[in-house]
């Protein structure tokens, strides 16, 4: 069982960094507490310990000393930034390699997160914080924007925004320490009915959550996309513009450019745990496999096709880098 120390910065007497009336408090435990949600709703083989889940004044100290004794995997601490800057950034210890351990989990949680934040990208950091120092397991510290900066702030107020800094933790989180997707009550093995069954009518109250119920990419990058397509200029993930876009997309009117774009992508269902995937430049075959994608962890996954170098062998764009991956007839991927 993988153990999760969430820490969302500050609390109680301790407000943080201010600005654009804000408090960092406030925020990193709204994400925090989101970050739990989603793991604890969709993941399992998992415990989540927080530093806090309320609004209270928690030392350094406490802090690591409880992860430690609780003999945590991993201590995610969450913070906004402030001082004049803008965007999104993330720090291990300064003692560490990124080719350690610790490095290779925040590359990982980079990825993810950035795959859903409309956010600068300030890149990978590291830093003598004590939260990094004094905790005994890997550990990461996350900058979520800029409190003070006025178009980071803007952001910072939409909950759809703060969803998405969360989704992208659990995302990273899920896939560094490969954690299974909890199965739906009754699902069948098809692809089809995966689909229809991992989110119910119920809980189909966001763009991300009906995107997630077709099989559809729900990143940031994809919405936007999504945006552009249904007219909905400088899209900046909005509780407006999301509510806006759920509207067009779940309406089933074609988009602008839906028939330029309808056979070059290629969806991968979580009906499948595993999809290997090749290097550019070796044959496609079976010893030839380089690591595996595993959409059973997040519900899917959907590519862009950017070439065919092979009869059912197409390449996309990874989080390592271009790679080919098998998509026969006798697979249960289906082109977009």
């Amino acid at each position: 069982m993988v153990k999760i120390y969430l820490d969302p910065g500050h609390g109680g007497s301790d407000t943080g960094a201010v600005g654009q009336e804000l408090q960092e408090k406030h925020v990193t435990l709204a994400i925090a507490l989101k970050i739990r949600n989603i793991l604890n709703n969709s993941y399992q083989g998992h415990q989540i310990r927080m530093s806090r889940s309320t609004d209270s004044t928690v030392s350094l100290a406490a802090r690591t000393n409880e992860a430690n004794q609780w003999g945590a995997d991993y201590f995610v601490s969450i913070h906004i930034n402030a001082g004049g800057g803008a965007g999104y950034e993330d720090y291990i210890h300064s003692g560490l390699s990124n080719q350690g351990t610790t490095g290779k989990y925040r590359q990982i949680m980079h990825e993810e997160i950035i795959k859903q934040v409309n956010l600068q990208n300030r890149g990978r950091k590291q830093a003598n914080f004590h939260v990094l120092r004094e905790s005994v397991m890997p550990a990461i510290l996350t900058e979520n924007g800029f409190i003070d900066h006025a178009g980071d702030a803007a952001k910072l107020k939409s909950d759809a925004f703060l969803e998405q800094i969360a989704l992208g933790h659990a995302r990273g989180i899920a896939r560094v320490f490969q954690l299974s997707a909890k199965s739906s009550p009754g699902a069948s093995s098809s692809s089809n009915n995966q689909g229809k069954t991992s989110t119910s009518k119920k809980q189909i109250h966001s763009i991300v959550d009906y995107l997630k119920s077709i099989g559809e990419d729900s990143s940031f990058a994809n919405r936007a996309k999504l945006a552009k397509s249904y007219g909905i200029s400088n899209y900046t993930g909005t509780a407006a513009q999301n509510t806006r876009l759920l509207k067009a997309v779940s309406s089933g009117k074609p988009s602008n450019n839906s028939s330029k774009s309808s056979a070059k992508r290629v969806h991968l269902p979580a009906s499948a745990s595993t999809w290997r995937t090749y290097p550019l430049n070796v044959k496609p075959v079976k010893k030839n496999s380089d690591w595996s994608l595993t959409p059973a962890a997040f519900g899917g996954l959907t590519y862009d096709i950017l070439a065919e170098p092979y009869p059912n062998v197409v390449t996309i764009q990874t989080g390592r880098g271009k790679r080919n991956i098998y998509i026969g007839p006798d697979t249960s991927a289906r082109r977009l």
